[in-house]
């Protein structure tokens, strides 16, 4: 299966890039191809009616649209999403095709606070609906992850180790449902 996972922050000591990079790891010692947009292929011109989208964007709308799934991995900026992001998603809202209708994707983050990152996953559920991407109802949230992420990304907290592969799982199942149907 074809998968893309995008996000992490701007900064390149990001606890959702390591988070991602673990999940990338994982994805493709499953037998997944993934791709991974984070860092300065997401540092994007700002969105702008009527400007042609930059070779970036052009790169993530066409691995999307080849993606059978999406992983979200994103930090939470003032309980929502950061900018950055925001910004990629508004760019693709506007391209043809959408890449969004339909499409699954998994909501993860990774915060240094008690929640996680799970207070952003309220605007990123409502902007993944609007546009008619499939949010898996559950989500990895990994609370003081400055503590409880390892070199490598892999949650060192027995509660969160042991959901990783659950919580993969699942997206999986949705997603190879949903590819089927298509």
């Amino acid at each position: 299966m074809q998968l893309v996972l995008m996000g992490g922050s701007l900064r390149s000591a990001s606890l959702n890039t390591r988070l991602m990079r673990h999940l990338a790891q994982r994805l493709e010692s499953l037998g997944h191809q993934v791709s991974v947009f984070a860092g300065e292929a997401l540092r994007l011109p700002l969105y702008e009616d009527g400007t042609a989208p930059a070779p970036e964007t052009l790169a993530l709308h066409q691995a999307l649209l080849e993606a059978q799934g999406l992983v979200i991995v994103s930090p939470e900026y003032n309980a929502g999403i950061p900018g950055h992001l925001k910004n990629a998603v508004d760019w693709l809202s506007t391209m043809k095709p959408s890449p969004w209708p339909g499409l699954p994707v998994l909501l993860c983050a990774a915060s240094p606070g008690a929640f996680g990152g799970a207070r952003g996953h309220m605007a990123w559920r409502a902007t993944l609906a609007n546009m008619g991407a499939m949010a898996l109802p559950e989500a990895l949230t990994v609370p003081h992850a400055d503590q409880q992420l390892d070199a490598e990304g892999a949650p060192t907290d027995a509660r969160t180790a042991a959901a990783v592969p659950k919580i993969l799982e699942g997206f999986l199942s949705l997603a190879t449902r949903l590819h089927a149907k298509s």
